[in-house]
């Protein structure tokens, strides 16, 4: 089964994904020819923004490794370590920038490693973007049959994290030019190769997922939305590279937002995931207790919640009834008009008896073939003399046809309760109520009765 973001996406999903792009690009649009406008510094801003985005990275990289580990697709394992780049390079990043952690940076950094480490983040995560996409089917049957599922994600997203650490490396020690040219003003993308080059990728990178993907899946879909969040950050930073101006503000905004977008479509996948599995888990339930063709309770679940309840009436003193009810003749009935409208009949005798048992803690049980058992915690040996005959006059309502008299199907009935009566085990209980049937059966049939001749017994025959 395809997981969550390898699903096609619903018109909803479609429309909300399509939303944020929208306002992506009003923000860039709105922010642009303001870009280099001074705004107060706020000094933590940037090392709050990096720890955010490699936080929110590392997490992402976290669950597509995994989902790749159980799914299987190579995209899922090579985001991984696209987003793993992001986070080693976004680390170094912060902790090589002039005035943070020290006056020059840490790690040895030279003056321009912010700069380049900034420029190998901004243009190296969309080109793995667009190769995690080009993979997508390429290494699929591969994947599918291979046993060493480890091996394959140490590759494909080791690959990232090793140029991440390559290009880390290059940037704090070798001795670089600066990336842009000093004083750049709203003219830098037309001034300067490296910021032309770094915009052109991103812009590429969206018309790569727009043409590779064609939108067909969720992560097709929210990839763009992604790209779209890069492409903004990157094209801000561009044209303000002084800190605290407008752009460099929403610069920053839209590079959290960017890692972000997908561990909250993660997270709402996981949060799908255990809605799915509680609702199997409950459907399970449901199965395994109910009978599948009465769709009452079944006996394994009689079993087990009728010496609960005997073992609490017991400890807490309290009385507790159990009814049995059988169809009267019920094998003649099969042979005379099949199986089919056996179980049908059988069906709406279970219904009939669930309409009487309408107490919270009361339930109906399939006993075994046509026989019924009916709990009643809390009720004496009167309250089970009247629910027994309620059950009898029930079935007796349906006028299910039947070519025995009295011409229709009947049940009998008996009943025994634990109040006055010494019963030991939940099987004398049992007994003593399977008993009573019995002597309803002697009786006649479609009679209530109680276990000893000597109570009173109720009959109705028509």
């Amino acid at each position: 089964m395809d997981g969550f973001l390898i699903q096609r996406p619903s018109r909803l999903q479609t429309l909300g994904a399509g939303t944020f792009a929208l306002l992506t690009l009003g923000a860039l649009v709105a922010t642009a020819p303001h870009a280099d406008l001074r705004l107060p510094p706020i000094e933590p801003f940037l090392p709050m923004c990096a720890l955010t985005v490699f936080s929110t990275s590392l997490i992402a990289a976290f669950l597509l490794g995994a989902q790749f580990i159980v799914m299987r697709r190579p995209i899922l394992g090579t985001l991984a370590g696209a987003y793993a780049f992001a986070a080693i390079t976004v680390a170094l990043q912060l902790l090589a920038f002039p005035g943070v952690f020290a006056p020059t940076g840490l790690l040895g950094a030279r003056h321009e490693s912010a700069a380049w480490l900034w420029t190998f983040w901004h243009g190296g995560f969309p080109l793995f973007v667009v190769l995690a996409m080009l993979t997508r089917y390429r290494l699929a049957k591969r994947l599918s049959n291979t046993r060493h599922v480890g091996r394959w994600l140490a590759t494909l997203a080791g690959v990232p994290i090793a140029v991440a650490i390559a290009l880390g490396l290059v940037a704090l020690r070798a001795d670089l030019p600066a990336p842009f040219g000093p004083s750049l003003d709203n003219a830098l993308l037309a001034a300067d190769p490296v910021a032309i080059v770094i915009w052109t990728i991103n812009l590429g990178a969206i018309a790569a997922a727009l043409f590779v993907g064609r939108m067909r899946t969720m992560l097709d879909i929210w990839l763009v939305v992604v790209l779209l969040a890069g492409f903004t950050d990157t094209s801000l930073n561009l044209l303000s590279t002084a800190r605290f101006t407008a752009g460099w503000y929403v610069a920053r905004l839209f590079s959290m937002i960017a890692p972000g977008i997908l561990v909250c479509v993660l997270v709402w996948e996981v949060t799908v995931l255990y809605r799915r599995l509680f609702d199997a888990h409950a459907s399970l339930m449901r199965t395994a207790s109910h009978d599948a063709l009465t769709m009452v309770y079944n006996r394994s679940y009689f079993n087990e919640q009728f010496e609960r309840a005997f073992h609490y009436a017991r400890r807490h003193n309290t009385p507790l009834a159990l009814v049995m009810v059988d169809d009267d003749h019920f094998k003649q009935y099969n042979d005379t008009f099949g199986h089919l409208q056996g179980d049908t009949c059988l069906a709406a005798v279970a219904a009939a008896l669930s309409g009487v048992a309408g107490r919270a803690n009361d339930f109906v049980a399939r006993y075994g073939g046509e026989e019924f058992a009916v709990v009643l915690p809390g009720a004496d040996e009167r309250g089970a003399a009247t629910i027994a005959e309620r059950a009898r006059q029930a079935v007796e309502r349906l006028r299910i046809a039947a070519d025995t008299a009295p011409g229709y199907v009947t049940v009998s009935a008996g009943y025994a309760a634990s109040s006055g009566n010494p019963f030991e085990t939940p099987g004398a209980l049992i007994a003593a109520a399977d008993a009573a049937l019995y002597r309803a059966k002697m009786l006649g049939r479609n009679v209530s009765a109680a276990p000893h001749h000597d109570m009173q017994d109720t009959a109705m025959r028509d």
